[in-house]
């Protein structure tokens, strides 16, 4: 890879980052498309990637401007982050407790997030409507979701360590 078409390539990065914080990536080949006649930004000239990216960061400033709450980029990129580690905590528990997925398999996470004991941890607009969590660990989107739910398998987890632990002393007895 060439030094121009690795500046291409983090253009084409940057752009749409800044599609994701606007909430049009979706739009992004309606925009291609309209504004230079392609169908995506590998089409393009690193020079039509400026204009793209100067229109977007003016259409972001704008938003930013007109609503003060609207989340700022590393805010939101801490946010994340923080989600990614309660994800990552609730696995490990989960692993733990000998509940495995891998990364073309996450049946036995995702089932064992549909039981009901972890239902009362979805938003009470879904609880209300008895949606079940069909997406196992991606239903929990918000930390506090997360929080909650690792101190539930983490509670589990405990009680199923002491089970085990009094069957073996009940064992040794016999």
């Amino acid at each position: 890879m060439t030094k121009q078409e690795q500046i291409l390539r983090q253009k084409r990065q940057f752009y749409h980052r800044l599609l994701l914080a606007l909430g049009e990536e979706r739009y992004k080949k309606l925009i291609v498309a309209e504004r230079f006649g392609v169908q995506s930004t590998s089409g393009l000239t690193e020079k039509q990637m400026d204009i793209l990216i100067h229109d977007a960061r003016q259409r972001l400033e704008k938003v930013r401007k007109s609503n003060p709450h609207f989340p700022k980029a590393k805010s939101r990129e801490k946010s994340e982050q923080l989600v990614r580690k309660w994800r990552n905590k609730c696995l490990l528990v989960l692993n733990e407790r000998g509940i495995t997925a891998t990364p073309k398999d996450w049946s036995n996470v995702n089932r064992e997030l549909a039981k009901k004991q972890y239902q009362w941890i979805m938003p009470p607009e879904k609880q209300q409507r008895e949606i079940v969590n069909s997406k196992g660990l991606y239903a929990f989107s918000t930390v506090e979701d997360l929080k909650k739910l690792f101190h539930q398998l983490v509670a589990i987890r405990d009680n199923e360590r002491k089970k085990a632990k009094e069957l073996r002393e009940l064992m040794l007895r016999n």
